[in-house]
């Protein structure tokens, strides 16, 4: 019985599989800019519904930062400072904590399989969770997205693979359809791209809050990253930490 509470307490009743939309772009004048919603939605099998918190997604260790959008959100923020910690090498911190949650999501999906085997499919269909880490080496701007993602193999085990993919100018994770939907009208002008780069990724994020407003919510959290140091243009201060 404890195994199964503590299995929906991590899964079902946490933070909805990318109910979020976190923006990054590299500009061309080799400053990062990150624009996140700052809606946490919990998900009750209760009369109360949903339940919401305001967080920053966007986190720092040392010179290097990170964002966060999946399953199990509090276990990715404290493996993903864990990697940061051990290794100021982006890259090598991002393949230590891609090991780290392989191992974790192993067993939160056997027990996810075991204990709701009516709720397991999405996962296999959704996906577990996509983290972007920023920072700088010499000077250039380093971003490396990571993926995890759950299947089965021929024997019906269920199999935990992570994917990384090298960052070069844009990056939307969480609920990003309608951006990539988005009508020309419904974009940012080059104009505000080039001159005000954080209005752009801010603007990205609006796209999604505005018709997925249950699962991203403002206020809008901004940062200006670079080789110098960061700028927090807009940071809620009373946000909760998870």
């Amino acid at each position: 019985m404890n195994k199964l509470l503590i299995t929906g307490l991590l899964i079902f009743n946490s933070l909805n599989c990318f109910s979020t939309c976190i923006a990054i772009y590299v500009a061309e004048n080799g400053h990062i800019y990150v624009a996140a919603d700052s809606r946490r939605t919990f998900f009750f099998n209760d009369a109360d519904g949903q339940k919401f918190e305001t967080v920053c997604k966007i986190h720092n260790v040392g010179s290097n930062y990170f964002a966060v959008s999946g399953i199990d959100d509090s276990g990715l923020s404290k493996a993903a400072t864990k990697a940061l910690q051990q290794n100021t090498n982006i890259y090598i911190a991002v393949k230590s904590f891609g090991r780290a949650m392989e191992k974790r999501y192993k067993q939160l999906m056997d027990d996810a399989r075991l204990f709701y085997p009516d709720k397991f499919p999405k996962f296999l269909k959704d996906g577990l969770a996509s983290v972007s880490f920023f920072g700088y080496y010499c000077g250039m701007p380093n971003v490396y997205n990571i993926e995890f993602l759950c299947s089965l193999d021929k024997n019906g085990e269920v199999v935990i693979r992570y994917r990384i993919n090298r960052i070069f100018v844009i990056n939307v994770i969480g609920i990003s359809k309608d951006i990539a939907n988005a009508q020309p009208g419904d974009i940012p002008p080059v104009s505000i791209i080039d001159q005000n780069p954080e209005l752009y990724v801010e603007a990205l994020v609006k796209i999604e809050a505005k018709i997925h407003p249950s699962s991203v919510s403002e206020p809008i959290d901004l940062l200006e990253l670079g080789p110098d140091g960061a700028n927090w243009i807009r940071k809620n201060e009373n946000a909760v930490s998870y």
